[in-house]
């Protein structure tokens, strides 16, 4: 066994080397710009999206690394700014779940570095980024109360935090935990709390998250559907916004939910398009595992495997106990048994001290699997057997009542009908309680369907009232501009200078003008998505049109009241004359006229 490992491995070491070239190019273009920087903020920056793409690739020590000389960097240029950006590099983010123990526990020292960091500045953003870091970490680890103890840590920095985003940050990863804890009506009000901050500082990204969430909160729950309409709403935002990441992450969980190639493919497209090199091979990694356990073709999946060797190198980077049982999954879901044992075998005892009990369970689960299609019954029990104790010491129903049914069946067929009669009890024993955790799952799912609904018609208030509030503003812009024009008019009817007229009559014209503009803006943001480029080239097409029409009205406005001809027209349509006109004086008799003349 020691001799075909070492042959094994020495093979793996063969593919690795052939296909290298092919996989390292991305890292090696970051890490040549990340040396040829000469400023410490910018290599700092570089050098944190080299660890990102180390993680990606799943090279996690060469990752650290990275981070160490990071941080060593800001270290030395004594910034304290630098100093925290290094120690809240997004990377240590995108652990993924198959990483080793240590991998983990590195990750969570640097977290732990970076609060204690922070508490000495008393930068209360950073603590509270910190925790919630903590608390996703832990959670990915299954340690759901040391998880939620940090989460409610980052909740009590909550009244010293300025920025909104970090507050949604918060509420998302407290959610989070919850729902991981089986606690889904907390972890949808932190949702939704989560969700109106997003909204209100119209931040896509963070609501296009929030929704993703519900999404994978309702797939818990066993609600397909709904989870599938979540998603849809997340990519109908990012289209409309046209944000490309959000768009190929949407596109990415609906291949999840669904199972559907489509979505696999538009994935990688998308991701091509947008040279993001990381979703590129997610989406290659999907379409490989779509093979596999989709169409339970392993010839597909091997061909596919030998067709992209980033993502052969991507399995291998875990390391060849991962790579191997990796092997061992295609030929299992491809009905073809002896060779999935063969790769099970040679991985099984050191991959089982590596990755811990969760993943354990899975090898052990699949190792039975093979012996039982191979009709070896006494292993397949064996080894069931081993899965039934993890599974009780995580205390996981629906796993032990699975496996209960397949001890069941084995023993049934050993011929042993007292340990299947022992088996079936115990099964159903589970199922019942499963049954009662089916119960408790329905009403939590109404009652975040409730929570839900209250929330949704307290947004649609809220939107209803900014509206009306928007409407009111553009009536009174619209009531002021018409009384301007309308006093302008006033004016002329006095005799005022002509640099009053002019300066009056300008602001009139810019008022009616950019209030246009201002009604326009919001079309042409529909229009163009919010794409910068479109909305500048529509915007200078307007202002060539409008700035002639402006300037000919304002002056033939201009010229009519500088003319005086209101001033005339007041005159001769004077209201006093109207309403008190002037007494005509009496007309003189011609006898007193006569009277006159003799008297002289």
């Amino acid at each position: 066994m020691k001799r075909l490992f070492t042959i094994f491995f020495l093979l793996i070491i063969g593919a690795h080397q052939i296909c290298i070239a092919q996989f390292r190019k991305e890292i090696e273009d970051l890490a040549n710009h990340a040396n040829r920087l000469t400023s410490d903020s910018e290599k700092v920056i570089a050098l944190g999206q080299l660890a990102d793409m180390y993680y990606a690739f799943q090279l996690n020590k060469q990752a650290d690394s990275i981070l160490n000389k990071q941080f060593l960097i800001a270290d030395v240029s004594n910034n304290n700014n630098l100093i925290l950006i290094a120690l809240f590099d997004n990377a240590v983010n995108n652990l993924s779940s198959v990483t080793s123990s240590d991998v983990y526990e590195r990750a969570i020292e640097f977290v732990q570095k970076g609060i204690i960091y922070a508490k000495t500045l008393n930068k209360y953003e950073y603590i509270a980024m910190g925790y919630t870091r903590m608390a996703n970490l832990l959670r990915k680890r299954g340690r759901h109360d040391e998880a939620l103890t940090n989460a409610n840590l980052a909740l009590g920095y909550l009244h010293n935090i300025k920025s909104d985003s970090i507050k949604a940050i918060i509420y998302i990863e407290l959610g989070n935990t919850y729902q991981a804890r089986k606690e889904s009506v907390l972890a949808s009000a932190s949702y939704n709390t989560a969700f109106d901050i997003a909204f209100k500082i119209k931040s896509v990204p963070l609501q296009s998250q929030i929704y993703h969430c519900f999404s994978e909160m309702y797939t818990e729950l066993g609600n397909k559907e709904i989870a599938k309409e979540e998603l849809k709403k997340s990519l109908a935002l990012n289209k409309q916004y046209n944000f490309g990441l959000g768009m190929v992450k949407d596109y990415y969980d609906l291949a999840r939910i669904t199972e559907e190639k489509f979505f696999i493919e538009k994935v990688i497209e998308l991701a091509q398009s947008l040279k993001l090199v990381k979703y590129v091979l997610a989406g290659k990694n999907l379409m490989f595992y779509y093979y596999m356990v989709a169409e339970r073709n392993s010839d597909k999946a091997l061909a596919y495997l030998r067709s992209e060797p980033d993502v052969n190198e991507q399995i291998m980077n875990v390391g060849p106990l991962h790579y191997m049982r990796t092997m061992g999954q295609v030929f299992l879901y491809g009905n073809k048994p002896d060779s999935a044992l063969h790769y099970f075998k040679m991985a099984e005892e050191v991959y089982v001290n590596t990755f811990g009990e969760k993943l354990s369970r899975g090898i052990f689960r699949e190792i039975a699997q093979s012996y039982k299609l191979l009709h070896e019954i006494p292993s397949a029990i064996n080894y069931y057997m081993r899965v039934l104790d993890i599974s009780k010491g995580m205390n996981d129903a629906a796993d032990i009542a699975k496996t209960s049914d397949s001890l069941s069946y084995l023993y049934e067929m050993q011929g042993d009908y007292t340990q299947a009669f022992i088996y079936t009890k115990q099964s159903k024993q589970y199922h019942d309680s499963l049954r009662k955790l089916s119960e408790g799952r329905d009403i939590a799912l109404l009652n975040v369907e409730r929570e839900n609904r209250k929330h949704a018609e307290e947004v649609r208030e809220a939107e209803l009232r900014m509206q009306n509030k928007k409407n009111m503003q553009y009536m009174a812009i619209t009531i002021a501009i018409g009384a301007v024009f309308i006093l302008l008019l006033i004016i002329g009817m006095f005799p005022v200078s002509k640099l009053t007229i002019r300066f009056l009559g300008f602001m009139s014209f810019i008022c009616l003008f950019e209030f246009i503009v201002l009604l326009i803006d919001n079309f042409l943001h529909t229009v163009t998505h919010g794409e910068p480029l479109k909305i500048w080239l529509i915007k200078i097409v307007l202002i060539a049109m409008m700035v002639p029409l402006q300037h000919g009205l304002e002056h033939k406005l201009i010229k009519f009241l500088e003319s005086r001809k209101l001033l005339e027209a007041r005159t001769k349509f004077n209201f006093k004359k109207w309403l008190f006109p002037p007494k005509k004086p009496a007309p003189v008799k011609e006898a007193e006229l006569e009277e006159s003349t003799v008297a002289l």
